[in-house]
């Protein structure tokens, strides 16, 4: 497995949590030059050959996808695993960038091919995730549906939610990342609050409230009131662009963040997790962020207090990883 993202990092304690054991490739600066390239490669050759003399006869590995770096050794150690030593290989899909599309692609090609040849079981998204991969040309019986990803926190599920008909943002606030973002002045007089980094507003909004930045494991506790939104792209009618058509397929953990804490949620309404929201009553899903003023003027509290009762019952699956270990546990069964 490789260290990361907060997803990532918890991918690792629910596994450990599960009964696996970490098998760790050594991350190595990029550095420039033949020598250095040659260094690096060598390294990771070398710790990919120590995972294949460490795992045993007909062992279960668990590996979390994409890499993001080329690494010598790892796609013959993979396979060799998987016929000299029966080894069962469960892919953890994290992203997908032949869908995301902001990368130049022909690595992650590479990469999701091989993955596919060594690959038992891969664990992805969501059900539209799924499709896609069935369209790719992968057999469905290989396919285990995550649901949604766990989110490990230590919030109380007794924490106490305030109604508010209001929005709140956490996560990176970057012209970059989320140019929706600063156009959210257009939706007064609907409150918003904004928690992160690498907020810059050019104008001041009156609707807009912005919090500051907190440590990643003090933002939960700032999640206390209204619905946490899950939007993308540069647009506030609808979600546009690759990181917003992304949502038509992924997971976002800011959803995870959200739900984990305790909060009520709003999604755009042709997002993958759309159906997820819906079935379990967890929020809210709209067209165009234009409809949330007269959607939430027409919210009471008792509706509110009920979609944070359904909120409790996945916060606690989340805060246990209760998704991976079934999806685990369902990646066990024998292919048919």
């Amino acid at each position: 497995m490789h260290a990361g993202s907060k997803a990532t990092n918890d991918c690792v304690s629910i596994l450990n949590e599960a009964g696996f054991k970490p098998l760790v490739v050594t991350g190595i600066i990029d550095k420039k030059g033949l020598l250095a390239k040659l260094y690096r490669q060598g390294h990771y050759y070398k710790d990919w050959r120590k995972i294949y003399q460490t795992i045993e006869q007909d062992s279960v590995l668990i590996l979390q996808h994409p890499f993001r770096r080329k690494q010598l050794g790892r796609y013959h150690f993979l396979t060799k695993l998987k016929h000299e030593k029966r080894v069962q290989i469960f892919s953890l899909v994290h992203d997908v960038e032949l869908i995301r599309n902001i990368y130049e692609l022909s690595f992650y090609e590479k990469e999701l091919k091989q993955m596919l040849i060594y690959a038992d079981k891969i664990i992805v998204h969501n059900a539209k995730m799924k499709e896609w991969f069935i369209n790719y040309g992968v057999e469905e019986e290989r396919l285990v549906d995550l649901e949604v990803f766990d989110y490990l926190n230590q919030e109380p599920l007794n924490k106490k939610i305030d109604f508010a008909p209001s929005i709140v943002i956490a996560g990176n606030l970057s012209h970059e990342k989320s140019p929706y973002i600063y156009k959210l002045g257009d939706l007064a007089p609907l409150s918003i609050e904004l928690l992160g980094i690498n907020y810059q507003p050019k104008d001041k909004a009156a609707n807009i409230h912005y919090k500051g930045s907190f440590p990643a494991d003090a933002v939960p506790t700032e999640l206390n009131h209204g619905f946490g939104l899950v939007w993308d792209g540069g647009d506030l009618s609808t979600c546009s662009g690759p990181t917003g058509e992304y949502l038509r397929y992924n997971n976002p953990h800011k959803l995870s963040l959200y739900l984990s804490s305790g909060l009520p949620v709003i999604i755009w309404s042709q997002a993958a997790l759309a159906d997820f929201v819906k079935k379990n009553q967890l929020g809210i899903t709209v067209d165009s962020l234009y409809e949330l003023q007269a959607i939430l003027s027409k919210i009471s509290q008792e509706d509110y207090l009920t979609f944070c009762s359904n909120v409790k019952k996945v916060m606690k699956a989340m805060q246990n990883g209760d998704y991976l270990k079934k999806a685990i546990d369902q990646s066990m069964l024998p292919l048919k």
